[in-house]
């Protein structure tokens, strides 16, 4: 849920998500944004191999571009 809606890692740390956690399911351990990370650095990783050999397939030349911003009330 946090990478598909690109949350960041510390909403786990909000009184509100995780009272939100437990009310879908009281046995549930909401874990820190510490023990998350290395879990999602790996999930990158995976993708990334997976990505890299399907247009490893292809012989034309494929251009992959990101954009990235900062919303202006983020910045410091």
């Amino acid at each position: 849920m946090i990478c598909v809606h690109e949350y960041p890692l510390s909403i786990v740390d909000h009184a509100g998500f995780r009272k939100f956690c437990g009310t879908l399911q009281p046995m549930f351990k909401v874990v820190s944004r510490n023990t998350i990370r290395p879990d999602i650095i790996n999930m990158f990783g995976v993708q990334k191999n997976s990505m890299v050999k399907y247009f490893a397939k292809f012989e034309n030349r494929v251009a992959i571009t990101t954009d990235l911003w900062t919303a202006g009330h983020q910045k410091r």
